[in-house]
């Protein structure tokens, strides 16, 4: 099967497939191809697997979505049903967790987001799973279904998650050269 798209679901969904159907032919790859659309088509700038170092320990995650003045971090989990689940999705909220808050420090590094003249930033961590699971939320981190990304966004940007933040002030006084921090 071909890397899907937003596109390529409705498209499957109106020949008469059925979205569980779909969700399970799709690798984890096309799983955070779709919710980067779904930033995307929300207006968001994103950047897909970014990865960095903190303190010796490299992180990835899987969608950076950026909208001044937030910018939200997405673990994709493109897990199916299964025991145990629920306490591996509270390990990732917490690992997530962990992420932001080392992003949150090296964010002056990060040139390439373009975030150097924000203000202020309000970092969101979240997960983004297939179905809608047990936990919903851990140490701050939202779990949210795909199906529920899009609402989920209009909370975000009316400020109402805004509680789960790390703020990080002046960043409009970074100064750079040559691409790092003087």
């Amino acid at each position: 099967m071909p890397c899907l798209s937003l596109d390529g679901i409705e498209l499957m969904l109106r020949e008469g497939k059925g979205l569980e159907s779909i969700a399970m032919e799709m690798t984890w790859q096309d799983f955070e191809g779709i919710v980067s659309e779904i930033f995307s088509a929300n207006g968001f700038r994103t950047f897909r697997n970014f990865r960095f170092s903190s303190k010796k320990k490299r992180y990835e995650i899987d969608v950076v979505a950026l909208a001044l003045p937030r910018v939200i971090l997405t673990d994709c989990k493109h897990w199916c049903i299964r025991q145990g689940k629920a306490s591996s999705l509270r390990a990732a909220a917490v690992a997530q967790s962990r992420r932001a808050e080392e992003f949150a420090l090296k964010m002056q590094e990060f040139a390439c987001l373009g975030m150097e003249r924000w203000g202020e930033v309000t970092i969101v961590p979240i997960i983004i799973t297939l179905y809608q699971e047990s936990v919903i939320e851990n140490r701050g981190t939202f779990v949210i279904p795909v199906f529920k990304l899009n609402s989920y966004i209009e909370d975000v940007r009316s400020g109402m998650c805004d509680e789960n933040k790390v703020k990080v002030p002046r960043i409009d006084a970074w100064q750079y050269r040559n691409g790092s921090r003087s």
